[in-house]
């Protein structure tokens, strides 16, 4: 079980397998677009949390795209439906949390 809220990077990576079915480059090179270039994810710790976030059933390896080059080196994940549950929670929560920012403010 992955406790709430979520690792920034398990947030991104969630996020960046939303979109499309990706391998560990293409997630890191998602994650510092849709970052502005704020969060990288080394290769250490990239492959560490896709262990993590597939351990809990919130991702799982999957066969390339068709449209993709077929290249027995890259793995491929996608986002299981317990993944996209857990992705529209915690970005619930964060909307909340930003509620209650402006509400502080006003």
């Amino acid at each position: 079980m992955i406790p709430r809220p979520l690792k920034t990077q398990y947030f991104q990576i969630l996020l960046a397998l939303s979109r499309r079915d990706l391998h560990g480059y293409a997630i890191q090179r998602a994650v510092l677009d849709q970052t502005d270039d704020q969060l990288k994810l080394w290769p250490a710790m990239l492959y560490r949390s896709l262990a993590k976030l597939e351990e809990a059933d919130l991702i799982a390896e999957t066969e390339a795209p068709k449209d993709e080059p077929d290249d027995e080196r890259r793995q491929y994940y996608r986002l299981t439906e317990a993944g996209r549950g857990r992705l529209r929670d915690e970005a619930e929560m964060l909307a909340r949390w930003v509620r209650a920012v402006g509400e502080a403010e006003a």
